[in-house]
């Protein structure tokens, strides 16, 4: 297979189409609306924590197997069904992104095809993984999980935070860059990681007092 090209996607308020409801479709909702997508599921047959979704008014779902049509206007299509077959005539009905969950005949199909990656989210920080072996890629995940922790997620709301007002402050962009780079610099990093957000967070001060 060629190497992927790793994409980041605002689904936000978008139309997204899954159909199945095991398993692998229960996890693919969640994923999405964990990204504010605006959720279509097409299955004869759903989970407990689907069926949870629907009584809480996240999702908008259809009791029936899936049938021509059920893509129209979709930004992004999801075949998680049990059957391979149906899985293929959905993506091949599919005009715009298909999260397909099987690999097969993936030439053959007209519609963009896009694989979801191992993901890390702390805060702002977003780091996808993606290798031949779903175990790796899941062990990868949990060891980058351990190394930035809760308190990375608060020092990039921190940073966020601050360059917004360095920015009002400071109007010269030469000037802004050297504060930005101080403050994001593998000092500050090494200082966070080895004492934590509260003592990164004094050395930032002391850097912005010095401007």
């Amino acid at each position: 297979m060629a190497k992927l090209f790793p994409v980041l996607i605002d689904i936000e308020g978008k139309k997204c189409v899954v159909f199945g409801g095991g398993s692998v479709a229960e996890r693919k909702v969640k994923t999405l609306l964990g990204h504010g997508a605006k959720i279509t599921l097409i299955s004869p047959e759903i989970t407990e924590k689907l069926k949870q979704f629907i009584l809480e008014g996240k999702i908008e779902y259809f009791q029936r197997e899936y049938k021509k049509g059920d893509t129209k206007d979709a930004f992004l299509v999801v075949p998680a069904t049990s059957d391979s077959n149906i899985n293929e005539k959905i993506a091949k009905e599919a005009k715009f992104l298909v999260n397909l969950v099987e690999k097969k005949k993936i030439n053959k199909l007209k519609a963009i095809i896009y694989t979801v990656p191992a993901i890390v989210e702390k805060g702002d920080l977003t780091i996808a993984i993606s290798t031949e072996f779903p175990a790796l890629s899941k062990l990868l995940k949990e060891e980058i999980e351990k190394f930035y922790g809760k308190d990375f997620a608060l020092y990039l709301k921190y940073l966020n935070k601050l360059r917004r007002e360095i920015q009002k402050k400071i109007p010269d962009d030469k000037e802004r860059q050297k504060i930005f780079k101080k403050i994001a610099s593998k000092k500050t990093v090494s200082i966070l990681r080895q004492n934590g957000f509260k003592k990164a967070k004094k050395e930032i001060e002391k850097i912005i007092n010095e401007v």
